[in-house]
């Protein structure tokens, strides 16, 4: 087991590689804009014993009604819905749980349940846990089908801004607390080294102000609370029987009780997803005062980041196509990537560990974004994936072109930032058409296409992966 800890900022790397737009000649991928958005099965996974509560069925029931065609599944074991799970082939599945059902043997069943299903030993669905610190609070989730763009974004620690119209990020740095970042609509990011004696409080105004679509934090974490400057400070958020409370020098000093819908990516910080006592948990906290739809975080102490870090950089660095929950899949397949392949072979310890150790509570096929109008300008990268018969077998050709110089030798394998693309349909016998060129490692699942190339990719350059399924 590898020595563990709360990453801050330090621990990240200098690797961000960006932006993936999945375009197809004939079909439009699952994972598309809200607008644009092709039909998709949906699964809900309800234990009969959550099931017999009327409270609680009524989440289920309400998305039942919420996606055409969702199916809703029974369990006394999770891995009695193998078979069925398979057979139905969802690419969403929503657990709805109870607050202290979703324990973090919960959490880690449940991913592991996604392994087993067709693309093992990969995921195939893209998944979170409905659930809240009420079943009012699950009911709010599972109703709303109008998810914000993410315009105005909080974070408790410097970037990402420059994906979004519009925010204010701090550095949690304790030693760097004068700085902070401003960005204003139709201007760039600005660096400032002013900020406050102590920005917890600004923090909770923002928010109280119902002006946040989304936030971000690092640093220290516990299962309830948030130390707001790294790596140790006066202030803390903490959390307690479904409220949140801001406490500078061990005063409290303000409360947060926001409404509007947000999502809230504690990508940084350790154990802050895991709940051990309802009552005393930072996540169904926010689910409950702060109101957060979506909520990503570690269910586990780590010193790796790779699905933290990668997700971040999913959600606000791949063209807007990835929501919450498809963004933490999709850097989960990475990580599944690395350690198959051995990408990084000194940190494949690290990397398991940190395998079921993420979680996102929340709807997953709710499809709140960054806005593509800002995220474009910021990518990496994009991608065309087309789709044609050589034969009596469908071509596929996946081509990236790159916007900016990437690097995909970075220097520690939290940074690994293979190229991902959602497949427009269920593919069968997938296989690579000859020796793939320039790449070091892929995986063609069932849905999808994960590929690590190599070394360095100047900006202008083209890359391409082509693979074959039966018809």
């Amino acid at each position: 087991m590898p020595a563990l800890f709360c990453p801050g900022d330090t621990t990240r790397g200098t690797l961000v590689v960006a932006a993936l737009s999945v375009v197809t000649a004939l079909l439009v991928p699952a994972a598309a804009r809200p607008s644009t958005r092709t039909p998709f099965s949906y699964a809900i996974v309800i234990s009969r014993g959550t099931a017999s509560d009327p409270r609680w069925n009524e989440v289920a029931t309400v998305l039942g009604k919420k996606y055409p065609g969702a199916r809703t599944f029974t369990f006394d074991r999770l891995d009695e819905l193998v078979e069925p799970l398979k057979a139905f082939s969802p690419d969403y599945i929503a657990f709805v749980s109870r607050p202290q059902d979703a324990t973090p043997d919960f959490v880690r069943q449940a991913g592991a349940l996604n392994r087993r299903l067709d693309n093992e030993p990969y995921g195939m669905a893209v998944w979170g846990i409905v659930t809240g610190y009420t079943h009012e609070d699950a009911l709010r989730i599972a109703r709303d089908g109008a998810p914000p763009a993410i315009r105005f974004g909080l974070g408790g620690m410097l970037g990402f801004l420059d994906a979004l119209p519009e925010g204010v990020a701090y550095s949690e740095f304790k030693d760097a607390k004068q700085d902070w970042q401003e960005k204003r609509p139709g201007q760039r990011v600005k660096d400032r080294h002013d900020a406050p004696g102590d920005h917890l409080l600004p923090m909770i105004e923002l928010v109280n102000g119902n002006r946040v679509d989304g936030l971000w934090t690092s640093g220290h974490g516990a299962t309830d609370m948030w130390t707001v400057y790294y790596p140790d400070g006066p202030s803390d958020v903490i959390a307690a029987n479904g409220g949140l409370t801001g406490v500078i020098d061990g005063e409290a000093r303000g409360s947060i009780r926001s409404t509007n819908p947000k999502v809230y990516l504690a990508v940084g910080n350790c154990l802050t997803a895991r709940i051990e006592d309802p009552d005393a948990s930072y996540a169904l906290s926010w689910l409950h005062a702060g109101g957060a739809n979506q909520y990503f975080g570690f269910i586990e102490e780590t010193s790796h980041g790779l699905v933290g870090w990668g997700m971040a950089d999913n959600f606000f660095y791949r063209g807007a196509r990835f929501n919450v929950a498809e963004s933490a899949f999709v850097a989960n397949q990475a990580l599944l990537l690395a350690i198959e392949a051995r990408l990084a072979p000194d940190e494949v310890e690290e990397m398991e560990h940190d395998r079921d150790a993420t979680v996102v509570y929340g709807d997953p096929a709710w499809m709140a974004t960054v806005p593509e109008a800002t995220a474009r300008e910021v990518e990496h990268w994009s991608t065309r994936l087309d789709r044609s018969m050589a034969g009596k077998r469908v071509r596929w050709e996946l081509t990236v072109t790159f916007k900016k110089d990437s690097d995909f030798r970075p220097s520690s394998g939290k940074d690994l930032r293979p190229v991902f693309a959602f497949l427009p349909e269920r593919v069968k016998r997938p296989r690579p058409v000859g020796r793939p060129a320039g790449v070091s490692a892929f995986q063609v699942a069932s849905n999808f296409v994960v590929v690590h190339f190599e070394g360095k990719v100047a900006a202008g350059q083209a890359r391409k992966f082509v693979f074959d399924s039966d018809p």
